[in-house]
């Protein structure tokens, strides 16, 4: 039993040291009255560290989609700059020749928001972009 007991001291003072959790969202928000298709189009280059499980997403009228989905163990902070992972991003309206006028691929149009941030600035945070009827033409 003596034995384990330093085992466990040192699992105990591991999992205090570890770094944070973060899980990062990118995430596009729909207000408008249109369904929309949004299509990502990958960086084919040797500097991409991401890769998206699909490459186009249906935004519904009024509700939100995660084209991203990050994990790992960092600081929420990184994540700030709310830098886009992909080549390009271009939306257009379901069934109708509208396309969304708001330039997805700029970082300056997404809000970068923290869900939930942990004592260690680790946590839940996301980057978010909202088009609405205004976008659309």
């Amino acid at each position: 039993m003596k034995s384990i007991l330093p085992l466990i001291a040192l699992l105990l003072i591991l999992a205090a040291c570890k770094d944070p959790s973060v899980k990062y969202n990118q995430v596009i928000q729909n207000d408008s009255d249109y369904d929309v298709w949004v299509r990502v189009y990958e960086r084919t280059d040797s500097a991409s560290v991401v890769f998206f499980t699909v490459d186009s997403f249906l935004v519904a009228k009024k509700s939100e989609v995660i084209i991203l989905e990050r994990n790992g163990h960092k600081n929420m902070d990184i994540f700030k700059p709310c830098r886009m992972y992909a080549d390009s991003i271009s939306g257009r309206a379901a069934d109708t020749l509208l396309v969304v006028g708001l330039d997805l691929n700029s970082d300056t149009n997404y809000v970068f928001n923290e869900v939930e941030r942990n004592k260690k600035n680790g946590g839940t945070c996301e980057c978010r972009v909202v088009f609405k009827n205004i976008h659309m033409y």
